[in-house]
């Protein structure tokens, strides 16, 4: 599929609803009839069809209003990896990468790449050749490498082993051997945005990367990484690193991207980024300006798409809030979607009894889901079975065998069987309704969250409360979320909240499984590192995952071992055989609760927008609240609409009404 040639957002991540607003299109506000008037009068056909210039109505200066952050000024400057950055919104509208990705959908679509290729060890990517940087520098194959060998550190750089440049429009990377199977090596390079290192700006930072990294000696211990298969010493870490702290603070003033819009003015409140006339596909931007406004607060935020003072936005508030978006102006529309992140909690195994298996299992049984998600996210879907897989549950049936999910230990509501679990390592109930340990005490727990997250707080406030009226008392601590991801990473709280289940990256099962072995959820459960001696005979915490447990079939894994060949391993269904161990290994020990996945949305201002907007025979039937789609087609369309859900502009099908 080309990349301009489906329905598509800007990237981001759930985080779109804490940033700002933006001003009003021409002729917003006035009365006229609403969008299910309009459909139910016929006009279908008008709204999905560009409107020519000369009858535009109501957004005559073509404008599109978003909503964006970045850093105050005078603090602000161009370098997109510069303190605060250029803005994460309008990243997505100045930069552009080779590919890009559906984040919860795993489509990838050429962007700045025309073409690509791969062989066994190699993945030739062909460059569109009409590109230009903002300043009218032409786009390169060397920008390209000046990218990776600055931004050494990008993720796919350890798999790596160097980039050729053989003219100016072909890129050539060279993999390890073996190389990662090549649907991952697609996602891996669509991860990042190549269009940010101008190499005629930066040439003498990049240069200074390049010599350092030819010092270096190629990696001889399996068990370590590095850029390009390299052996980075300490000492070169440190000049690398100083290279790239100097890289950072070294300008330009405004952002050069090669994306299609460029930047214009910024102030506090307000950026405005001009249409770019010499962008490389100029029929697929349809508006002449971007309005970007920094208003943080939701309640400004809401109050402005109630006004219909923005053509886009992104996120599903709260079930009362929504319901009176909608009733206040009838021009909005509003697209659920699942969001690849779940709210969840996670025990912490280093403190007892969370380190007894039974005992875990014994809490998951006691927790009533569907309260959980009615309080924490109305429109989630919570998944009664499922303790935590590592895996979206929306996508379990996909990535997951029948078999082994019908295997699976069903951890649906029980407090009978909560009980059972407790009696069997010996915890009794008194006559006070509390659970007492074997040593007869009756212990209390805090479940920590931070305090500006509130599908978090307000579920986990209410599983505390479901624990307390069982018979363990449980309380939850908030806190500001500058502490709480400190503390929970080192194991301050018997239970933490956080997105579990989850792919902050490309939607892949592997993605999602690195969440849970060797990240966040990792760090907050408290699973063991391998320890070694170092010269002095002192043990040392390598960091490095130390978990051996058995399978679905009886055999114990390293699930390192097995997260490690993941990438590497060519044939699909021994990968799924990886991935189902993995999964059912999860969700057989318990480590956390899958509490439901979060569901968010985007809405879209019908009055001054027009184009091919999904599901149009049922915007009726449901008035402007469309539902979770179920159809893979209306899947897709409706994740495109999403802005944090991918990495590219305003979709072409998309036009000023």
């Amino acid at each position: 599929m080309n990349l301009l040639s489906g329905r598509k957002r800007l990237s981001g991540l759930c985080l779109s609803i804490v940033l700002g607003a933006v001003m009003i299109v021409s002729g917003c506000g006035t009365s006229a009839p609403g969008l299910v008037d309009r459909l139910s009068a016929g006009e279908v056909k008008d709204m999905q069809q560009p409107i020519p210039d000369a009858q535009i109505k109501y957004n005559k200066d073509k404008i599109f209003h978003v909503l964006g952050g970045w850093p105050k000024p005078p603090l602000y400057q161009g370098n997109p990896f510069g303190s605060g950055g250029t803005g994460d919104t309008n990243n997505r509208y100045m930069f552009e990468g080779l590919f890009f990705f559906i984040r919860s959908m795993n489509n990838v679509y050429n962007r700045l790449a025309e073409s690509s290729e791969d062989t066994e060890q190699t993945t030739t990517v062909h460059l569109h050749q009409n590109v230009k940087w903002h300043d009218g520098a032409p786009f390169t194959s060397k920008d390209v490498w000046a990218y990776y060998r600055l931004n050494n550190g990008a993720e796919v750089t350890k798999y790596l082993t160097s980039i050729e440049t053989p003219d100016d429009y072909t890129i050539v990377f060279h993999w390890m051997n073996p190389a990662p199977y090549p649907e991952l090596r697609k996602l891996l390079l669509a991860q990042d945005l190549q269009g940010q290192v101008p190499y005629h700006i930066y040439k003498k930072y990049v240069d200074k990367a390049d010599a350092l990294l030819k010092e270096a000696k190629p990696l001889t211990d399996k068990s370590k990484d590095g850029p390009f298969n390299l052996d980075i010493t300490d000492e070169l870490s440190k000049k690398i690193a100083l290279n790239w702290n100097e890289f950072t603070r070294a300008g330009p003033k405004i952002p050069v991207g090669t994306g299609p819009y460029k930047f214009e003015k910024v102030t506090t409140t307000d950026m405005l980024l001009d249409k770019f006339e010499d962008y490389w596909r100029p029929d697929a931007v349809h508006f002449d300006k971007i309005w970007i406004k920094n208003v943080p607060e939701l309640s400004a935020q809401y109050a402005l798409v109630k006004a219909g003072k923005l053509d886009w936005y992104d996120g599903t508030p709260p079930k009362d809030i929504l319901e009176s978006l909608l009733k206040q102006n009838k021009d909005l529309v509003h697209y659920r979607m699942y969001d690849p992140a779940s709210v969840g909690l996670m025990y912490n195994i280093r403190n007892k009894p969370f380190d007894n298996l039974k005992f875990r299992q014994a809490l998951t049984y006691v927790l009533d889901k569907k309260k959980l998600r009615e309080i924490g996210n109305f429109y989630g879907q919570e998944y009664p079975k499922i303790s935590m897989t590592g895996i979206m549950p929306s996508s379990l049936d996909q990535e997951v065998d029948k078999s082994v999910l019908d295997q699976m230990t069903d951890y649906t509501t029980n407090l009978d069987k909560a009980a059972e679990l407790l009696k069997e390592i010996g915890w009794t109930k008194g006559s006070d309704g509390l659970w007492h340990d074997p040593e007869g005490k009756v212990p209390s727990f805090i479940i920590g969250a931070p305090n500006n997250w509130a599908p978090g707080v307000n579920s986990a406030q209410i599983a505390a409360e479901q624990f307390t009226k069982f018979g363990i008392p449980t309380k939850l601590k908030a806190v500001d979320s500058t502490i709480y991801f400190s503390n929970a990473d080192k194991g301050q709280y018997d239970m933490s909240m956080d997105w579990v289940d989850v792919s902050w990256g490309f939607q892949n099962p592997w993605s999602s499984m690195r969440v849970l072995f060797w990240q966040g959820t990792k760090t907050k459960v408290g699973f063991p590192n391998v320890k070694k001696k170092d010269a002095d005979g002192n043990e040392v915490d390598t960091g490095k995952l130390d978990l051996k447990l058995k399978g679905i079939d009886g055999k114990e894994y390293d699930i390192d071992q097995e997260m490690k060949r993941f990438p590497y391993v060519q044939d699909e269904q021994e990968r799924r055989k990886i991935i189902d161990n993995l999964a059912w290994i999860a969700n057989e020990n318990c480590w956390g609760v899958n509490f439901f996945q979060n569901a968010t949305g985007a809405w879209m201002n019908t009055k001054t927008m027009s184009g091919d907007f999904p599901m149009m025979d049922q915007i009726v039937q449901y008035n402007r609240d469309m539902p979770l789609a179920t159809d893979p087609d209306e899947q897709l369309a409706i994740t495109h609409l999403n802005h944090g859900f991918n990495s590219t502009y305003m979709p072409e099908e998309y036009w000023p009404r």
